[in-house]
Parts: C-alpha cells; sequence; structure tokens
C-alpha cells in the first residue's frame, strides 16, 4: 500500500490505522487530528514500513507503532517489524510524538527513526511503553539526528510495567513482563527539556539489555534517571541548565555510568495470576 501526497483533517480517534499489512510506504502526508484521543498514523501488526516526510499534529501520540493486545495478540504473534521514520514533523498536543506501545503482545522491532523533528509534545517527545501482561518484546530501536523543543513533561520516557489499562485476558506470570532490548539514541538536539531521559519503571526481574545514549546536547531541567538496565552506554552528554545531578542509577551496568548519583529502586510490580481455564484463541 502507498499513500502518497494529501492531506487528512479527523478529529475524534485515529487518523490512519493499518493492521496486519505488509510493505507500506506513507510519504509526504499532511495529518491533522488534535481533539480527544486523535493519533495521527497508527501503525499495528505491519512489517517493512515506511513514514516519509510526514507532517502530523495529533491530539495524541503522532506516530505510534502496536501490535495488539494480552494473550490474544500474543497468540496470534504478528508483531510490528521493520519500521522507518524519516524526515517527519510532528507536534503531539495530547501525549507523545512517538509512541512505541503500549499494545505490545506481538512485539515490536527494528525500528529506525532518523532526521525528524519535534515542534512540541505536551507529555514526551518519545515514549516506549507496555505493561505487565501484556508480554512478547520492544527490541532493536534507533533514533538518529532528531531535534525536539517545547517539551511539557519530557524527551524520553520508558515505562515496562504499568502504561495503558490491563487487558481482559493478559498474559500471566513472568511471560506477561515485556523484554526490552537495544534502545539507541544518537546526535538528539533538545531545547529546554523538563526531563532528559525517565527510565524508572524498568522491572529487574527482565532488565532492559542495551541502552545508548550518544552525542545529546542542548538544555534540559533535569537530567537522565534509569533503573534495571545492563549494558548502558552513555557518551558525549552535553547538556546545560538542569538542577540535580544529571546522571542518576538504581541496579545499572555499563559505560559511562561511573559518576551517577544513586536513584531510588522501583517498587517490584505484581505479575499476572494465571486464570482458572488457559486462555483460546478464536
Amino acid at each position: 500500500m502507498h499513500l502518497e501526497g494529501f492531506s487528512t483533517n479527523y478529529e475524534h480517534m485515529w487518523s490512519i490505522h493499518p493492521t496486519c499489512c505488509d510493505n507500506l510506504v506513507f510519504r509526504n502526508l499532511t495529518v491533522r487530528s488534535t481533539e480527544t484521543n486523535g493519533d495521527g498514523i497508527d501503525i499495528d501488526s505491519c512489517r517493512h514500513v515506511l513514514i516519509d516526510s510526514c507532517d502530523i499534529a495529533s491530539g495524541d501520540d503522532c506516530i505510534s507503532l502496536k501490535s495488539g493486545r494480552g494473550e490474544e495478540a500474543c497468540q496470534m504473534n504478528r508483531p510490528t517489524e521493520d519500521v522507518r521514520i524519516v524526515n517527519c514533523t510532528l507536534e503531539g498536543r495530547g501525549y507523545a510524538c512517538i509512541g512505541i506501545g503500549s499494545e505490545t503482545s506481538a512485539g515490536i522491532r527494528d525500528v529506525v527513526i532518523e532526521r525528524c523533528r519535534i515542534t512540541s509534545v505536551f507529555k514526551f517527545g518519545i515514549y516506549i511503553k507496555s505493561r505487565i501482561g501484556r508480554g512478547a518484546f520492544i527490541e532493536n530501536i534507533a533514533v538518529r539526528d532528531m531535534e525536539a523543543t517545547k517539551m511539557r513533561m519530557g524527551f524520553l520516557s520508558i515505562n515496562q510495567t504499568s502504561a495503558g489499562i490491563q487487558d481482559a485476558n493478559p498474559v500471566p506470570g513472568l511471560e506477561g513482563l515485556p523484554l526490552y532490548r537495544n534502545f539507541r539514541f544518537e546526535d538528539i538536539r533538545v531545547q529546554d527539556a523538563p526531563v532528559l531521559v525517565d527510565a524508572r519503571a524498568i522491572d529487574a526481574r527482565k532488565p532492559l539489555d542495551g541502552l545508548v545514549l550518544e552525542g545529546i546536547s542542548g538544555t534540559c531541567q533535569k537530567g537522565i534517571t534509569i533503573a534495571n538496565v545492563r549494558n548502558a552506554r552513555l557518551r558525549g552528554i552535553q547538556v546545560t541548565g538542569f538542577s540535580g545531578p544529571l546522571l542518576s542509577t538504581v541496579n545499572v551496568s555499563g559505560k559511562g555510568i561511573e559518576n551517577a548519583s544513586k536513584a531510588a529502586a522501583p517498587a517490584e510490580a505484581a505479575l499476572v495470576a494465571a486464570s482458572a481455564a488457559p486462555y483460546q484463541l478464536r
């Protein structure tokens, strides 16, 4: 499917929402979806996707990557994968400019975001999000050469445990705790971010394996807080204007964290109990 060179104006729900599709191109679109839960483009259990040179203003997420909820999506096993988002201009009036999740139960992987500009956002520039009970994974996310201004809450938030409403048929036990792996952010320029990075909602039972923050510059009011991460690498963080420590960590290993302050450990969230009758896909 190839969508190019037109405008949409839809106020009340997700504007463009392909589901279970392959080989998608969205190029030179102008999307305005600025009231209530008005996402711009939602990619749902799709593969081989290009979003290029789109101008999106939304009432919720400008671009959101999803793959379904709970046992149904987990058993269908149709991940969103091989997605490139390039040269886009994004204004998020309700939540994030780019949301990865929170519906992640078939997995999301191999996403590249390059040369995009966030002109303003009500909450986070980028929000990687899931919850206990969704299961599956988010892995291999790369963000490069991005500018972000006018953020109300911050540039980057990572939440593995508590984003979104619990599903009717969640994935039980430790399998229901999503796996996070290989997140990379390079050459990021922020202007007056209230928080640079908030990655506290990560569970020690499945720590984030691989987090690179490299070449981040600009101004922020608070710095970076990270919990339960293995193989972190921080280099070239050159921001000014913040109060308190630039970097706070708890249960983090890797490089570039040697002078970090101690952060409070997040509380361990309860896993989902197994149901009396196993879920059957219909």
